[in-house]
Parts: C-alpha cells; sequence; structure tokens
C-alpha cells in the first residue's frame, strides 16, 4: 500500500472516531434533542456544528441540556470569566 493511500486510510478513520466521540452517549442526546431541533434546525447533522450551535445558545437551553453540556465542557463556565490568579510579589507574569 503506498503512503498516500494509507495516510488517506489513517486520516479517514481518525475522522469516524473523533465523530462517533463527539455526537455524545444516548443519554446526552436525549437531554438536548429538543434543543437541537429548537435552535439548531438547519445547521445539518455535523456534531461540532450541533455543539457549537447549543453553547452559542446555552442561556436558552433546557435545564437538563445545559448541566450536560457543562459536564463535558473542558472549561466550566463558572471559571471562563475569572481573571488569572495573582502572582508573588516580584514574580512576572
Amino acid at each position: 500500500m503506498s503512503l498516500v493511500r494509507l495516510t488517506l486510510v489513517l486520516l479517514a478513520v481518525a475522522a469516524m472516531s473523533a465523530n462517533a466521540f463527539a455526537q455524545g452517549t444516548p443519554q446526552q442526546r436525549a437531554a438536548c434533542r429538543a434543543d437541537v431541533a429548537k435552535f439548531c434546525k438547519g445547521k445539518g447533522d455535523d456534531p461540532g456544528v450541533i455543539l457549537t450551535c447549543l453553547e452559542d445558545n446555552r442561556d436558552k437551553l433546557a435545564e437538563r441540556c445545559q448541566k450536560v453540556i457543562a459536564e463535558n465542557d473542558p472549561k466550566p463556565a463558572d471559571k471562563k470569566d475569572q481573571p488569572p490568579a495573582e502572582t508573588k510579589a516580584g514574580e512576572k507574569k
């Protein structure tokens, strides 16, 4: 198998794995199904686009969908807007 073909196969497998992971569990999808239909209609089926749409509408989402997004957010919402920690006297930032 040529190097180009092998690279394409590996990229395709990686993309499928990432999409499967990004789609969430059946419970997570169920928690946000109504909000996806309401706020993200017509955005397509790409999990990344749907997640971005949900995050953009976070304050309007049902509580259970907000909880699912918060549980899976690498940066918790309550820590995003905090200023950086202060440094000790004499340290440079």
